[in-house]
């Protein structure tokens, strides 16, 4: 049988019920995928997105791909997502040409490490080079299961907001990633779609912040000058995702020590059990 593609209303289906049969804190993709399908079926995503499923309604793995008329940095960066729960799943996912495109280069997305042997393999089959180190990004996925103690901001010089589509060249400017036109696009969408958290000084100028990525993720973040702004802007987004009922989460890399130490400060620190992902090129 081959894969099924999730009608809208299959995807509607797929977004009520799998919050209730899978922990999202389990697995670099879980939570990824959920509030990716959900927030391209409030229209909060333009363009063409694609879910598709190794069976329905049982199946075990999903893929969700960027496609036509989304933004060309998350094609770019988001072209696959991959949740699976069995090798079987996700190889049929890989295997099926009609949803991976193998003829062009392309990003797989929070891809767990155990995948990477059944990647390997199905590179192989496909005449595809195997990723190198050079073409793997290590990221170790935290979560945020309860809220923060009230972060008070240090005087009465700062003060805490939200950035707009007007500081989108700022952000381009100085998020990690910023700087080609097309993630200025991205991010001018993004700061007009998603909720964020800034620390302003007395001139309004920003000193640290952090914005909540299409895919849910708490990712799109900068700490500016010296001190906890970093921290404050962090951790009031997360309480604000936890009011609206949701999962704060990201993707941080080894050597971020200072998101890691917030991480682990917390009182229920948690991180995936399932270990480290890579976001993958091909």
């Amino acid at each position: 049988m081959p894969c099924h593609r999730l009608s809208s209303r299959a995807l509607q289906e797929f977004v009520n019920t799998f919050r209730l049969t899978r922990d999202l804190t389990v697995g670099p993709s879980t939570a990824k995928i959920f509030y990716t399908a959900r927030n391209y079926l409030a229209g909060k995503i333009p363009g063409e997105m694609v879910f598709a499923v190794d069976k329905w309604p049982n199946y075990t793995a999903v893929m969700c791909a960027s496609g036509e008329g989304t933004y060309k940095f998350m094609q770019d960066i988001e072209t696959y997502t991959f949740y699976w729960e069995n090798k079987g799943g996700l190889l049929k996912l890989l295997r099926d040409d009609k949803l991976v495109d193998w003829g062009k280069n392309f990003t797989i997305a929070a891809f767990a490490e155990k995948g990477l042997p059944v990647l390997n393999h199905v590179c192989s089959e496909m005449g595809k080079p195997v990723p190198q180190q050079d073409d793997l990004i290590q990221l170790y996925t935290g979560f945020k299961l309860g809220g923060y103690a009230t972060n008070r901001l240090p005087d009465c010089s700062v003060s805490l907001g939200r950035l707009g589509p007007e500081h989108a060249e700022f952000v381009n400017r100085t998020w990690t990633w910023g700087g080609p036109p097309k993630v200025l696009e991205f991010i001018r969408y993004v700061l007009a779609t998603f909720p964020s958290k800034c620390v302003f000084n007395k001139q309004g100028e920003p000193l640290a912040y952090t914005v909540q990525q299409p895919w849910g993720e708490c990712g799109m973040s900068k700490a500016l000058v010296p001190g906890r702004y970093g921290t404050i802007a962090m951790k009031s987004m997360g309480n604000e995702v936890l009011k609206a009922g949701d999962l704060p989460y990201g993707f941080m890399e080894p050597s971020n020590k200072k998101m890691k130490k917030v991480v682990d400060g917390d009182l229920v620190p948690k991180w995936d059990p399932s270990g480290s992902c890579f976001y993958v090129s091909l």
